[in-house]
């Protein structure tokens, strides 16, 4: 047991003289150090989460060497927590020589600890040393191999997408791309589904007998994924955490080959080939379903294009644009060139892809001929939706005891790893070779690590894993991740460059500098550059390698959504919500909402960041909610600082009733101590005025990805609790547009406003049977191009599919139109579809399809 916790760290370089040590402090900035939490969590009534966002910086995330706290802000704080241990007067100024081990307490003390190899990043240290001892030929086995850009070979037999839950279409092939890809690029903005994503992306490889690691600077993302995991084999010890801050669990491949082999023996069988069969059936028919659905898109893609360009040339004169009256008249020698150049019509048959742009008009009809035929040969595909249903039930079941049979040993299997590891420990050997730690995770398929505790937890082997998965990896550093794709034959990096980043440890100089002590060229290394790049930048730079979104957004309402895509996301992502779900407040609407609160000088206290106006606005807020309207959902209150934070649960625990703080689902913490979590409602604070210091104004001028996080916490409603006038002001602009979304209509058009001039065409003929279509109407986060209500209650979702308003932002189809009518189709509508070419076929024939779906 030590004797001594030091609390506060200040990190310094170190120099070895002859007759002297020279300390180099080049920041005075103080860390509180992480084991002096722990134990100090252990002791008193703070939490371990508590009180590490005491010592939190002004941003509300934890200080490192380069974002400390000022030593008289750091005693500040650590009076705030420790006020009851404290003995004398902590000063920072006067230190003691001695101190008697049997008095506790907090005293002024110095001590100096030198580097040595059992620090943090020692293990990270030790493997890249190593690696740089690769070979070429070793690395291209490897998902750093991959991200290096060496060749890699081709993926044998990838395994299939499979899924445990439901998946959309994105979702899905980003599964299908983890399987058949070394490197695969997930950006994953907040609500998308990201956890379901990795989820399945794990049970994918572990249905195949495939190896995983998943990791994350993040515990929270760790626990998230362990949980749903957890869930589909509660009763088999697949899973490995090496870390987990919550028990105390601290786990390396050694401790894990020692309960293997104190483990009783059983032989449980793997699932039977019947159910295998059916659910690779099942998987089958949806991949040649969403196959065909794929080529019924090309088709109708290609086919659209090919009409729209065929009326464009009717509406026309031919040729170019002179007017016919002033075009000279044409004579026979030029019209019969004309024929010469027409394309053969026999060769047009065979034509694939886009037309030039001069093809005439009976080009472009034995076009549009062509693709009607080939659209009518091909079969209706079944619904990949319903499907995905179908193997979710199935899948649970069979991977549950696929992984029972993988964590059991029979007893010739416990005995080999035995002699195995006996063999090792005569050898002198303390980490397991290659053979022996395979082996050992073929018993144990899944581990879930911190980034930079894996290398002192598993050894450092060449596609020890099958597959590596970062989550949040915009906030992890290049260097610490290439020791685990070191480990591993392929990797998928999930992260969002709109949320928060990683903190750098060195700047552009150093980065520079190191660059040129290894001979490293001057340009095209801005990619690498690890005060700049996360591991998500280096990895989403890499060409040639898959990049999928997650769009469809299931936490927020639509109206945050909208928010989130014009700010944040250039309208990439779509609302997916039932907003009949949403935990509304009595009276108030989803979305933004802004309560004026305005800003009067003299509120700081000593300079810091706090609003006592905002605080008190929010508390009578909740008195209101809480003890008049007794609103039942879960409410976040977030703040960009700290002291606001203190402010307002100062203010909370004065006005409401201990009862009540203790039964409701509240929370007060800063951006990031909401990250991963979400909640009904989120009140925000900004605190900055005109009158305020500018170092809060400087968190909304540079920290702009903490505004998508705070507002991206909240399903029903985001409120805020600012001065407006000063938000509209300018002179801060993200908090300027936030107002403007929150207090100004939204710009729509009216039911008069049609998308495409077929729209139009629909909407004239649907009223001369005398329907009643409602054009862009809004339900559940979608617009339908049209809605009509049959006399008997029926609901129909009509939608008139072109390719101006079906290709996605990166010029492919849209894949989600399954999913999205799925949705409607369970919140009571009927969907028709009519491609552009079906009304110019047969316009009346289509109304018919329409009068019969109302009846």
């Amino acid at each position: 047991m030590p004797v001594i916790w030091p609390i506060g760290l200040i990190a310094a370089r170190w120099e070895r003289h002859a007759t002297q040590l020279q300390i180099l402090i080049e920041t005075a900035s103080v860390m509180v150090n992480p084991d002096w939490i722990k134990a100090a969590a252990r002791s008193t009534a703070w939490t371990e989460a508590g009180l590490r966002e005491v010592f939190s910086n002004s941003q509300g995330s934890e200080p490192t060497a380069s974002s400390g706290l000022s030593p008289t802000e750091f005693l500040d704080r650590l009076k705030e927590a420790m006020a009851s241990a404290i003995r004398g007067r902590l000063t920072g100024l006067l230190t003691q020589a001695r101190l008697d081990s049997a008095t506790p307490g907090i005293f002024d003390a110095m001590g100096l600890f030198l580097h040595d190899e059992e620090s943090f990043t020692a293990g990270a240290a030790r493997d890249l040393d190593a690696l740089a001892d690769w070979s070429t030929e070793q690395l291209s086995q490897t998902a750093l191999g991959a991200l290096l850009g060496h060749t890699t070979p081709p993926i044998e037999q990838p395994a299939p997408a499979l899924n445990v839950g439901p998946l959309n279409a994105e979702q899905l092939q980003v599964c299908a791309s983890a399987m058949r890809h070394t490197l695969t690029v997930v950006t994953g903005p907040p609500g998308t589904g990201k956890t379901e994503t990795i989820v399945s992306i794990v049970a994918s490889a572990l249905a195949k007998d495939q190896r995983v690691l998943v990791a994350s600077k993040n515990h929270q993302a760790l626990d998230a994924v362990e949980s749903r995991l957890q869930a589909i084999a509660t009763d088999a010890p697949f899973m490995v955490r090496t870390l987990d801050p919550r028990t105390e669990r601290d786990q390396s491949l050694n401790d894990v080959l020692g309960q293997l082999i104190n483990q009783p023996a059983a032989s449980i069988p793997p699932p039977d080939e019947m159910t295998l069969s059916g659910l690779a059936q099942l998987i089958s028919q949806r991949d040649q379903a969403l196959a065909l659905q794929a080529e019924r898109r090309r088709l109708h893609t290609r086919l659209a294009e090919h009409i729209d360009r065929r009326n464009a040339r009717q509406q026309r004169p031919p040729g170019n644009s002179t007017p016919t009256s002033a075009k000279p008249a044409r004579g026979r020698l030029a019209k019969l060139m004309d024929w010469f150049r027409r394309p053969n019509p026999a060769s047009v048959q065979d034509t694939e892809g886009s037309l030039p742009d001069g093809a005439d008009l009976v080009t472009l009809e034995h076009c549009i001929r062509r693709d009607r035929n080939k659209l009518a040969d091909l079969p209706e595909p079944t619904d990949p939706v319903a499907l995905g249903e179908q193997i979710a039930l199935l899948a649970k079941p069979v991977l549950a005891q696929h992984l029972r049979s993988l964590a059991s040993l029979t007893e010739s299997d416990r005995l080999a790893l035995t002699n195995a590891y006996r063999d090792r420990q005569l050898d002198g050997m303390t980490q397991p070779d290659y053979p022996l730690a395979a082996q050992v995770i073929g018993h144990r398929p899944l581990w879930l690590a911190s980034i930079l505790g894996t290398p002192r937890r598993l050894p450092l082997h060449a596609a020890l894993f099958d597959l590596v998965v970062f989550d949040e990896a915009s906030q992890c550093d290049i260097a610490s991740a290439l020791p685990l794709l070191a480990r591993a034959r392929r990797a998928v990096v999930v992260g969002d460059e709109r949320q928060l980043a990683f903190i750098p440890q060195i700047g552009a100089r150093q980065d520079r500098n190191l660059m040129t002590a290894q001979d490293l060229p001057e340009t095209g290394m801005g990619r690498y550059a690890q005060g700049r790049c996360s591991l998500f930048d280096l990895a989403r730079s890499q060409e040639n390698v898959p990049a999928i979104m997650l769009r469809e957004q299931y936490r927020s309402a639509p109206q945050i959504v909208e928010y989130l895509n014009q700010s944040f996301y250039g309208n990439r992502l779509r609302s997916a919500i039932d907003e009949r779900q949403l935990k509304v407040p009595r009276g108030a609407k989803p979305g933004l909402v802004w309560t004026d609160v305005p800003g009067r000088s003299g509120l700081q206290q000593r300079g810091s960041n706090v609003n006592e106006e905002e605080a008190q606005a929010i508390t009578k807020h909740l008195e209101t909610l809480f003890l008049q309207e007794q609103y039942g959902g879960s409410v976040g209150i977030i703040t960009p600082f700290r002291h606001q934070v203190l402010a307002l649960e100062r203010a909370l625990q004065s006005a409401l009733p201990a009862d009540t703080l203790q039964t409701a689902d509240l929370r007060v913490a800063t951006i990031d101590g909401f990250q991963g979590q979400e909640r009904d409602l989120i009140l925000f604070s900004p605190v900055v005025f005109s009158g305020s210091p500018h170092s809060g104004q400087r968190f909304f001028e540079n920290d702009w990805r903490r505004l998508n996080v705070a507002i991206s916490r909240a399903r029903a409603v985001v409120h805020i609790f600012g001065d407006l006038a000063f938000a509209r002001s300018g002179q801060l602009r993200s908090l300027t547009t936030l107002a403007a979304r929150a207090t100004e209509p939204p710009k729509r058009g009216g039911e008069t406003v049609f998308d495409s001039h077929w729209e139009r065409i629909v909407d004239s003929a649907l009223r001369q049977r005398g329907l009643d279509p409602i054009p862009q109407y809004d339900i559940a986060g979608r617009r339908l191009d049209f809605a009509l209500f049959g006399t008997n209650g029926t609901k129909l979702d009509l939608e008139v599919d072109g390719r101006r308003y079906h290709q996605d932002p990166d010029g492919f189809r849209k894949l989600d139109d399954y999913w999205r009518d799925h949705q409607l189709r369970s919140l009571g509508w009927r969907v028709r579809r009519f491609w552009v070419d079906e009304l110019d076929h047969d316009l009346q024939a289509c109304i018919d399809l329409v009068e019969q779906d109302l009846r």
